[in-house]
């Protein structure tokens, strides 16, 4: 490579750090959230039918945590373990999302750079990551960044 060819991809590389993507631009805006006080088997119901992974858990608007389909399952199957005949279904009704969800998830903000998202991604085994910005003492929810958006993006 000479002299020149290495100026012009130096150049390239500068313009292509310049228009790097960032979280918002991949995020979606419009998501699945639920009550911390929804019971579990609904929550299981709205994940099933949405085909959803994760389910955002919101109060008055800001991130209060967030239920992956395995902690669910996790926990339905632990709880029905120790329970005798059909009395585990009338047991399940009654727990909240609050006992299973993940209470402060890892989050990114709207103008964090995507490869800095799918990097966290990556290194904590995480399918999908809430926006939030920073509001009055709380976190409100903006959107969600999952593996499928990065995906996304690297496919343009």
């Amino acid at each position: 490579m000479g002299a020149r060819d290495a100026a012009q991809t130096g150049g390239a590389t500068r313009r292509r750090a310049a228009t790097l993507p960032r979280v918002a631009d991949l995020m979606q805006r419009e998501f699945i959230a639920v009550g911390s006080e929804e019971p579990l088997l609904e929550a299981q119901r709205t994940m099933k039918l949405a085909r959803l992974r994760h389910l955002l858990v919101v109060e008055d608007g800001a991130l209060v945590g967030m239920l992956s389909y395995r902690n669910l399952q996790d926990e339905l199957l632990e709880r029905a373990a120790r329970q005798q005949g059909a009395a585990w279904l009338e047991i399940l009704r009654g727990v909240p999302v609050r006992d299973v969800m993940i209470s402060s998830p890892y989050y990114v903000r709207p103008d964090t750079p995507a490869a800095v998202a799918a990097r966290r991604m990556l290194r904590l085994h995480l399918g999908c990551l809430p926006v939030c910005e920073n509001g009055t003492g709380k976190l409100r929810l903006v959107g969600l960044l999952a593996e499928s958006d990065l995906l996304r993006a690297a496919w343009k």
